[in-house]
């Protein structure tokens, strides 16, 4: 690794690191005021026993306070919902971080000396008390190196603490040079050089590679000092004489943010998210015809319209749309609360050559945009409507009764009395508010950035990784809503909302938590979502399953891969890697139907195909593209086949698709129960693309040069082939493969077994559980297979798979009787995966670095090739 993307790394460590310390610190520095730290560490008390005049704000407010600091990993456990049980249990860690409590409290004091949210507040002179906290702050911080963990993160904290105003004060004046800081003189200068200069960052009064990465931050550290003035009233809060603001409906000003820094910053920060998006915007402006794109692109809490002219310009520049605006215009609509905000989105919109509608509006109405836009024209329905980090800051209207959430979340909420909230009742309000959403967009859906939060045990296990805690905090005591990311896409779910699984992007993509989401969400509508259904047609399989065929077994491993077994909503575990591979075989699908003529035929592979989750998902994705309807035009046919040994699985798959006319079954299995050659199977048809979804890493390593053979046989010269496996290690860092649990579990199993088998017995059921899952498969096996036919590349990437449903994947008849075949009674045998796996395997691994909030985060490995010309 670089010395550039060493320091690049270590940056941003050092920032998340920082915008902790800031909170921790005005948190202990409020806790203090209140009388609540010292006595919490003298003894194990309730907050009804350390407040016993607590009010429901103050208790709403605190329980955020509480939240952080267990996600620090100073308190055992996250606060109850009810002041008798909501106690501050110090973890060791906790104990030895507050033996520098002082100096926490201390900094937390010359923080809240930046309470103020007016323009010129980061680029007005220092005040001379703010000069001497800090030169005081300077001189006393500890120079040679921390001793252990704790206080290695105790220093980056306090260190954190003083950066955040420095760098912000320094970028906003306009000081970070490019050789070096050109700092202000006497005692503010002299302070900041000392900072600087110890923590590595300049060198004889020049940047070093560290600084340089630090000055490129510059604006970034901003983030958490917008709300300074919130967290500098916290005594306040913890008292319950305050509380943010809840509606600008109310008309009061705000106090709580620096406003306008804040929307600076996260258009900054949101730029990423942006391009990221391109190829989701691009492939819908690119659909023809053109005249049933959207009219119009709405963004819910445009800001100052940093997207929509992102989004101009992307459709202007690269797609069908582009070239058509004069007979096909697209209206740009931007909807914000503030005024200030829609004068500015006016102004960059005009100047980006875009026709704007501005209207005011909150995420929380649609029915009110529905009439707005109405009045000028326009059908809610015939927009795309988007929106960035903007749901989660939804008004609270409460639970919805008939709006269950899946109970998942683990942030700490109050509603707008500042009373603490459940996080089931958030997920409800979320669910009835993604409802009032989704009949209102049947036609285009919705583009939704959206920010999570996650489990206070896994942000302590990652510190300096993410920024739960700081997030976390400040989103709930200003009264926002976000969930965590498998709570948020159940509640989409639940609320007849689609998630496109191909388009899904996670940040960040391999480690045990998602913070930031983008997804393109679709209104699940009645029926069939696949293309070509019901026409009667004459079938052209070459196989079938037998009438009285158990599909026991299939309906099993379907109802873990798509929700309750509905084809609508695939499993979140699934959804992403399979959208890989649909997403590579609709790209080379696209290409080949740009160049086909009338009469001609297009055709796909599924090998391995199972329940047909692969197939389904690709197909789901042509309608929704309008690529059935393409074809009609065209005058060409798509055929999708599906080639795999017989089984209960492969049935099911059968069942799924057989009303769906592109779709053809293929045998693997010879008379002599062997492999049939794929091309004999396949009748000698040539293919343009191949999926391989969740295959590879069934297949024994002696096995794989043949396989590649047999693909390379049937798909034609840089014919696609895309694949995913689960179980190819080795493992990336935080993560473990699918079936390590369950070998986990049979390693176990044999151990409480002891000696009760012989060893013939036991060897047998070995090699019969090593037929069902691989020891130890590697995906340079797989690769090197596949260079000898086939150019391309190999990465990874990694999901997060519910405890549940990891239990509920070994239950599976015949996946259960093939591994643990030691076991004869079936439910003897359920009985005991239940036990081991829940009350063992799955705790111990979720303890580990690839344990997440509700279950493990799996390593994928995932393949894009086209076959060598």
């Amino acid at each position: 690794m670089s010395a550039e993307r060493q320091a690049r790394d270590a940056m941003r460590r050092g920032m998340f690191l920082s915008q902790d310390g800031v909170v921790l610190s005005t948190t202990l520095r409020a806790l203090d005021d209140v009388g609540i730290l010292l006595p919490s560490l003298e003894a194990e008390r309730s907050l009804a026993e350390l407040c016993p005049e607590l009010t429901e704000p103050g208790f709403g407010a605190l329980r955020v306070a509480l939240h952080g600091l267990a996600a620090t990993g100073w308190l055992r456990e996250p606060p109850a919902l009810e002041p008798e049980r909501a106690t501050l249990g110090w973890t060791e860690a906790g104990r030895v971080a507050m033996e520098r409590r002082e100096e926490y409290v201390e900094l937390g004091e010359f923080l809240a000396t930046f309470p103020d949210t007016a323009d010129d507040a980061w680029t007005r002179p220092w005040t001379q008390e703010q000069t001497e906290r800090f030169h005081d702050l300077v001189a006393q911080r500890e120079t040679g190196p921390s001793a252990g963990v704790e206080g290695e993160l105790v220093a980056s904290h306090l260190d954190g603490g003083l950066l955040v105003p420095a760098m912000l004060w320094l970028h906003e004046t306009g000081r970070l040079g490019e050789a070096g800081p050109d700092l202000p003189g006497g005692e503010l200068g002299a302070a900041m050089a000392d900072l600087l200069a110890g923590v590595g960052w300049v060198g004889d009064g020049a940047w070093t590679e560290s600084g340089r990465q630090a000055r490129a931050f510059g604006l970034n550290f901003g983030g958490v000092a917008t709300y300074l003035p919130l967290l500098a009233r916290l005594p306040k809060l913890y008292r319950g004489d305050l509380t943010v603001v809840p509606d600008p409906a109310a008309q009061e000003p705000e106090w709580h943010v620096h406003r306008a820094l804040n929307v600076r910053i996260s258009a900054a920060a949101h730029r990423r998210y942006f391009a990221d998006s391109e190829p989701l915007f691009a492939e819908i402006f690119n659909r023809e015809p053109v005249s049933e794109q959207p009219r119009f692109i709405a963004d819910m809490g445009c800001g100052e319209g940093s997207w929509l002219v992102h989004l101009q310009q992307l459709v202007e520049a690269r797609t069908r749309r582009g070239q058509q605006l004069a007979e096909h215009p697209l209206t740009m609509v931007g909807i914000d609360p503030d005024s200030g905000a829609l004068a500015a989105a006016r102004r960059n919109l005009e100047a980006a050559g875009a026709t704007p509608l501005l209207l005011h509006g909150d995420v929380t109405d649609p029915d009110r945009l529905a009439a707005d836009l109405s009045a000028h024209g326009l059908a809610i329905e015939d927009g795309l409507h988007i929106r960035s980090f903007i749901d989660h800051e939804r008004r609270f209207l409460g639970a919805d009764p008939g709006a269950q959430g899946p109970g998942w979340s683990s942030g700490v909420y109050v509603d707008y009395a500042g009373a603490a909230v459940s996080g089931e009742a958030v997920e409800s309000d979320l669910v009835a508010h993604l409802r009032r959403w989704a009949r209102h967009v049947p036609r285009h859906g919705m583009v939704v950035l959206e920010a999570h939060c996650v489990a206070p045990q896994i942000v302590a296990r990652n510190l300096g990784s993410l920024h739960g805690i700081a997030f976390d905090a400040h989103q709930a005591y200003s009264k926002q809503y976000p969930v965590d990311h498998p709570a948020f896409l159940e509640c989409c779910r639940e609320a007849g909302l689609q998630p496109v699984g191909h388009r899904e992007t996670r940040y960040p993509s391999r480690r045990p938590f998602v913070a930031v989401s983008l997804n393109r969400l679709l209104a699940a509508g009645e029926g069939s979502p696949l293309p070509s259904t019901g026409t009667g047609a004459a079938r052209a399989d070459t196989w079938q399953p037998a009438p009285d065929v158990d599909l026991e077994d299939g309906r099993a491993l379907h109802e873990i891969i798509f929700r309750r077994g509905d084809i609508r909503y695939p499993a979140t575990w699934c959804s992403a890697p399979t959208g890989f591979v649909v997403s590579r075989t609709l790209a080379a699908l696209e290409a080949r139907l740009d160049q086909a003529g009338g009469g001609e035929t297009v055709r796909v592979l599924d090998y391995g195909a199972g329940t047909g989750t692969a197939t389904i998902e690709l197909l789901k994705a042509c309608r929704e593209r309008g690529i059935d309807r393409r074809c009609e035009r065209q005058g060409v046919s798509i055929e999708v086949h599906l080639v795999d040994l017989p089984s209960s699985w492969y049935a099911l798959g059968h069942e799924l698709l057989r009303d769906c006319a592109w779709t053809r079954f293929h045998s693997l299995r010879a008379e002599d129960g062997g492999f049939r050659p794929l091309a004999e199977v396949l009748g000698g048809a040539g293919f343009d693309a191949a999926m391989a979804n969740m295959v590879f890493h069934l297949i024994p390593p002696r096995a794989l040069g043949r396989t590649m053979e047999q693909l390379a046989s049937v798909l034609g010269p840089g014919a696609s082939l895309a694949w995913s496996a689960p179980d190819l290690g080795p493992a990336a860092p935080g993560t473990v493969l699918l079936h390590d649990p369950n070998r986990a579990l049979r390693e176990r199993l044999l151990e409480l077994q002891g000696d009760r088998l012989g060893e013939a017995e036991r060897r047998a059921a070995q090699a019969r559980a090593d037929r069902r899952i691989r020891p130890r498969p590697l995906a340079d096996d797989v690769t090197a297979a596949l260079a000898r036919q086939f150019d391309g590349e190999t990465s990874v990437a990694a999901y997060e798979m519910l405890a549940e449903d990891i239990v509920r994947g070994l239950l599976v008849p015949s996946n259960q009787a093939e591994f643990l075949p030691e076991i004869a009674d079936r439910a003897q045998r359920e009985e005991t995966i239940r036990r081991l796996m829940l009350d063992e395997v799955l705790p111990q691994m979720q303890a580990g670095a690839a344990g997440t909030g509700l279950g493990l985060n799996f390593h994928w490995t995932l393949g894009s090739y086209s076959r060598r010309p």
